[in-house]
């Protein structure tokens, strides 16, 4: 029996910890890719500018001369998609504040105590060349199992050639190329 909550049950934790990439850029409607790749190369000091308790994610952006501080928030809203609603304190529309706040929370789970930590492995230094090879495989091998990823080849009508695969989970892009 599985003890998987019901998405209408899920909680502002919940929510954030399942959040991926996808579900991030329709938030921000058609521009929610630029906006949070734009936003992602923002840096974000977790300990001075995020704030994370019950139903509020708020990010403060330090301001730059007089201006004053820029804040984007995410909480739960009833009628909201996926009920999660961004607010962004000078933006009216999408911005790269909340693409950002909304990058912060994809690349930093683990800080934000929205995901565990992974289980302990041997450290690769301590590992002879053939066990590297195998580890290294076995954790590709793992990911490839478990994480969902757009493949676009560069040549279709060729087997041998160089892919894009983009992890539907991060956004982000790795080449890979078959010889």
């Amino acid at each position: 029996m599985s003890s998987t909550k019901p998405g209408s049950k899920l909680s502002f934790h919940d929510r954030l910890s399942r959040l991926t990439f996808e579900q991030a850029c329709k938030l921000l409607g058609p521009q929610g890719r630029r906006l949070i790749q734009n936003g992602g190369r923002r840096e974000i000091a977790l300990k001075e500018h995020v704030y994370l308790g019950g139903d509020l994610l708020r990010v403060r952006f330090p301001s730059v001369g007089n201006a004053e501080d820029v804040v984007a928030t995410l909480t739960l809203k009833s009628e909201a998609r996926d009920r999660l609603h961004w607010n962004c304190t000078i933006c009216d529309e999408p911005c790269e504040h909340v693409g950002s706040l909304l990058s912060c929370v994809l690349e930093n789970k683990l800080q934000l105590g929205l995901a565990a930590p992974p289980k302990e492995r041997t450290p690769i230094e301590s590992l002879a060349e053939p066990a590297l090879v195998r580890e290294a495989i076995a954790q590709r091998a793992e990911r490839a199992k478990s994480e969902r990823m757009k493949i676009r080849s560069s040549e279709p009508a060729r087997p041998w050639t160089d892919y894009l695969v983009t992890s539907a989970l991060s956004g982000k892009t790795y080449r890979v190329a078959l010889r």
